[in-house]
């Protein structure tokens, strides 16, 4: 291989290098707020993230994702848009 070829190739090969050290080290993932709606089906896909969680929504049904590990935590329903209102029994 002519030496101009190496070096016109060495960025491509760091770039390999690093993608296949992250892929292997379980790197975190950057995940930014992201909203969809698909033209075809009309279905809502968006993601959320605080400070603990990532949250993905299809449609009307959430999904939750530890953001330090990237473990599934849950899934929930969303029943209604209005405020949600819990009642405590035992603060009287």
């Amino acid at each position: 291989m002519k030496p101009a070829r190496k070096i016109l190739q060495f960025p491509r090969r760091m770039a390999d290098r690093k993608r296949s050290q992250a892929k292997h080290s379980r790197a975190k993932a950057l995940i930014r707020p992201f909203e969809y709606t698909d033209k075809i089906t009309g279905d809502k896909i968006s993601i959320s993230v605080s400070r603990y969680y990532s949250k993905l929504t299809v449609n009307r049904r959430e999904y939750y994702f530890v953001r330090s590990t990237g473990v599934f935590d849950g899934a929930a329903t969303i029943e209604h848009t209005g405020p949600i209102l819990i009642y405590d029994s035992d603060r009287e």
